[in-house]
């Protein structure tokens, strides 16, 4: 008895996430609670009423809350706080769908729900786990996004969010003030969060500024931006070649991402962070178009993974060292010619300059690498540059995420069980800038997880990584490539750097016409300790 109510609970849940609609799953929860009458185990009695209560939200909000009142009555927190917080979450729903919606109400219950939600993440540590059974938990934080907006608490609302994004383990939770308290003047957040399908939150945080405005995205918006993602999940096929086609396409989710909100802010940074949340994790934001100028050509920018990547600090390298690797040829795939060349030239100017700097070379770079990062024998190098063939668009396997030393591959596991305390990684290889926004059978991951290289490097105690969003020209990833470091040693940021090499790539035609000098993208981790 106890095994087939499990497997139409089961059943009922998959219908629920995988977006049927509360009427046409309710005859099957329904008998589902019908059946877990008799039972004694009260979590799957109070799971029932969940599913059950989520199948009227829609046509009765009053029913839902009742149906949700007595899952809670049922459930224990302690040993069910998963199901706890889905209740409070679906209350919150229903006081807020109600003909006079109780703002206030939602607000306290979802602030409930955020606790309990938080304590079952920290139960689930497995990466793949974490993956694929975190809708539930997220479903509480969209609940407390939307109903915190709905009370006028927008800093509330963003820390909310903010749970969908990833965290270190220990990581305390956002507070909004030390963000701002830690943004120069002229330097601006820009904060994307998905409220459902079709709701975008663009908030923009400033030092003395916090403003928000939702965005409706139509289906055509949807249609363009499920075409991007389509280039993460598959770049670990064949990659990703930049065209016209995704420029134009760009061009019309512009006002969507850059709102008049947004725009207005713009005119006088001087700095961006970008937050991308789920599927805009595949947009090229350096191709946004802000009077007439693309966005990476006109201000230093970077991704960061949360908003407390702007206060945090990161402790790195003690010393100036370079550690320098590129790949000219594969065994199985097409030359990068150059590669070690332009890592030879950069350990020559460094040691120019009387500094430190080490080069690996063929054969078996990637052995002596992986010995080195076993060993802890790069304390020193506080700039990492590795030119080879890579992806990290591995959704169904982040930790195969990898970088392709020669004959051998450097994967994301090997990576993250290191220590790699660079203030600054480059990643000269294609689509090592992207991470996966779907996998293990997930079309869309309901959350905000980081894997592949960039978690793994974050995980080794690197501070920013650059990498490129799609498969980088030869020649212009070898130009970015020294450009960066030459930023870099005289003090420049990652943001710094890739405008720098952006605005001189620019300048070529070819390189212009062909998107070369767009592809690299940044990500900060946080703040020189």
């Amino acid at each position: 008895m106890l095994l087939a109510v499990n497997q139409l609970l089961t059943e009922v849940r998959l219908q629920r996430l995988s977006g049927v609609p509360g009427r046409d799953r309710r005859t099957a929860a329904e008998r589902l609670l019908a059946e877990a009458a008799p039972l004694i185990q009260r979590t799957i009695k109070a799971a029932s009423l969940v599913e059950l209560s989520d199948t009227w939200l829609d046509d009765d909000p009053a029913k839902a809350r009742c149906f949700a009142v007595q899952a809670r009555e049922l459930a224990d927190e302690t040993t069910a706080p998963n199901v706890v917080a889905l209740s409070l979450a679906i209350e919150a729903d229903a006081v807020l769908k109600r003909d006079k919606p109780q703002p206030e109400c939602a607000y306290e219950l979802t602030q409930r729900a955020i606790k309990l939600a938080r304590l079952h993440r920290e139960r689930t540590t497995d990466p793949i786990l974490r993956a694929t059974a975190m809708r539930d938990r997220i479903r509480v934080f969209e609940s407390a996004t939307s109903a915190a907006l709905a009370a006028g608490r927008l800093a509330c609302a963003l820390e909310a969010a903010e749970n969908q994004r990833p965290a270190l383990p220990g990581e305390p939770p956002l507070d909004l003030k030390l963000v701002q308290e830690a943004l120069e003047i002229g330097e601006l957040a820009i904060v994307y969060t998905w409220l459902g399908a079709g709701r975008l939150l663009v908030a923009t945080v400033e030092r003395n500024s916090l403003q928000s405005v939702p965005v409706t995205v139509d289906p055509d918006a949807l249609r363009i931006l499920e075409s991007f993602s389509a280039h993460l999940r598959n770049g670990g096929i064949g990659g990703w070649t930049f065209t016209q086609k995704d420029a134009e396409a760009l061009d019309v989710l512009c006002p969507i991402l850059l709102p008049a909100l947004v725009t207005s802010r713009l005119t006088n940074a001087r700095k961006l962070f970008i937050l991308p949340h789920r599927s805009l994790h595949a947009i090229p934001f350096s191709m946004l178009r802000f009077e007439g100028k693309r966005l990476g050509l006109r201000f230093p920018w970077t991704t960061i993974p949360n908003l407390g990547a702007i206060h945090r600090r990161i402790p790195v390298a003690d010393g100036r060292g370079v550690l320098a690797a590129g790949i000219d040829y594969y065994l199985d795939v097409e030359p990068t010619e150059g590669f070690d060349a332009i890592a030879e030239e950069i350990v020559a100017r460094h040691e120019a300059r009387g500094l430190p700097a080490s080069r690996l070379t063929e054969p078996g770079v990637c052995n002596v690498f992986a010995r080195m990062l076993a060993a802890g024998e790069l304390d020193h190098a506080a700039f990492l540059l590795l030119a080879c063939h890579g992806t990290s668009a591995q959704g169904d396997v982040p930790g195969e995420s990898f970088l392709q030393l020669g004959a051998e591959r450097l994967t994301a596991d090997m990576i993250s069980n290191s220590r790699v305390p660079a203030d600054l990684v480059v990643l000269v290889a294609c689509c090592s800038g992207q991470r996966a926004v779907g996998g293990m059978g997930i079309q869309f991951w309901p959350g905000d997880d980081l894997f592949g290289l960039q978690a793994a490097f974050r995980a080794a105690g690197a501070r920013q990584v650059i990498g490129s969003l799609w498969n980088a020209e030869v020649g212009a990833a070898k130009t970015m490539a020294g450009l960066v470091y030459d930023a870099w040693v005289n003090g420049a940021d990652a943001a710094a750097s890739i405008q720098i090499a952006a605005l001189e790539l620019y300048k070529d035609v070819l390189h212009r016409t062909q998107y070369d000098w767009a592809p690299f993208t940044a990500m900060q981790f946080g703040m020189k300790a």
